[in-house]
């Protein structure tokens, strides 16, 4: 029995030191600064290198596995140190977003209110908007499905205000190009979290504007004015964090919803880590809706086929001000029957 034990935590072991040294061949592929032959190389020689320490019998066959361990604690040594570096972004990434507050008045640098053409460039607009935190009237979850799979869906945030003023939040990998986006890199801390702060005719047309539009679906947030006011103070809190001290996007445990879900003690206490639901942004509405943080009193399927937008959603450009298409943008939500949109 004794023998089998040991056999079984042998196999584990070695099992444990290829994953790990997969896991550091890719983190090695993907380490920004240094040069591509560097990082092709190693990607290639890790794992057999590891392999050959650990594996290989004979005579200081433990003294190899000590050698690939220190391997291993260096490597990770370096990668726990590794930072955020400057690089050329996409124009709606290319400047840094901070919040100032002074009082109940929280005023946004480089708000975005970009104009999205259907199927062109966007055209990006920075400005400096203020908002006050004490008019505040409510918040939307905004649900928006890319693919097939509960992993590939964006979750946003929308906050209300009296004057009919909104604030559209999103948490975003910081791209370099629309057209090379690797999600495998956010698992080895390649891109950095960029969060997005703008009307909601920039960050909600620019996923309608796309051929074909994206789907949305808009969820409200249950609480009172105070919660959801506390909730909105530490998202703008940790985007000013993020303006001084940049942080990586991980796929894991700072992507668009999970970064919603640790700003969120609500959410983030009740939830066990070990619950993939916690992880899984195609898994939110249940899971909120468990939580009593969105409508609970009908199932998922109903909330969502009744909280879907409609056909029909005009453009921007159609409107005089943006409180003005955000009116019209959820006067369609619920809206089955087949219309024009416009465009």
């Amino acid at each position: 029995m004794r023998r089998l034990l040991l056999a079984v935590m042998r196999i584990g072991a070695g099992v444990l030191v290829l994953l790990i040294a997969a896991f550091m061949a890719l983190a090695s592929y993907y380490w920004l600064g240094w040069p591509d032959w560097l990082r092709l190389t190693l990607a290639i020689a890790i794992i057999p290198a590891v392999a050959v320490l650990w594996f290989f019998p004979g005579d200081g066959r433990w003294m190899r596995r000590g050698a690939a361990l220190a391997l291993i604690a260096v490597f990770f040594a370096a990668y726990s140190q590794k930072e955020v570096l400057p690089r050329t972004f996409v124009p709606l990434h290319e400047r840094v977003i901070d919040a100032n507050f002074s009082g109940n008045i929280v005023e946004i640098v480089n708000f975005r209110d970009a104009i999205h053409p259907v199927g062109a460039p966007a055209q990006p607009r920075w400005t400096t908007r203020s908002f006050d935190l004490s008019e505040l009237a409510g918040a939307q979850l905004v649900y928006q499905p890319f693919g097939n799979s509960a992993a590939t869906v964006h979750v946003m945030m929308t906050f209300a205000f009296r004057n009919g003023d909104h604030l559209a939040v999103s948490f975003e990998a910081r791209r370099t190009s629309w057209d090379k986006f690797d999600a495998l890199a956010g698992f080895f801390r390649h891109d950095q979290l960029y969060p997005v702060l703008g009307t909601e005719r920039d960050l909600l047309w620019k996923r309608l504007a796309h051929v074909p539009p994206n789907e949305l679906y808009f969820f409200d947030i249950q609480g009172s004015n105070a919660e959801i006011r506390a909730y909105l103070t530490r998202l703008l809190e940790f985007v000013a964090e993020l303006h001084d001290r940049p942080q990586f996007y991980s796929t894991v445990s700072e992507s668009c919803f999970t970064t919603l879900i640790k700003l969120s003690p609500q959410v983030r206490d009740a939830v066990p880590w070990y619950d993939l639901r916690r992880w899984v942004p195609g898994a939110s509405v249940g899971l909120l809706q468990e939580l009593g943080v969105i409508e609970n009193d009908v199932t998922e399927e109903e909330l969502t086929r009744r909280q879907k937008l409609g056909p029909g959603v005009k453009p921007p450009w159609k409107f005089e001000t943006a409180n003005d298409w955000s009116r019209h943008l959820r006067s369609r939500i619920g809206v089955t029957q087949t219309a024009s949109t416009g465009q």
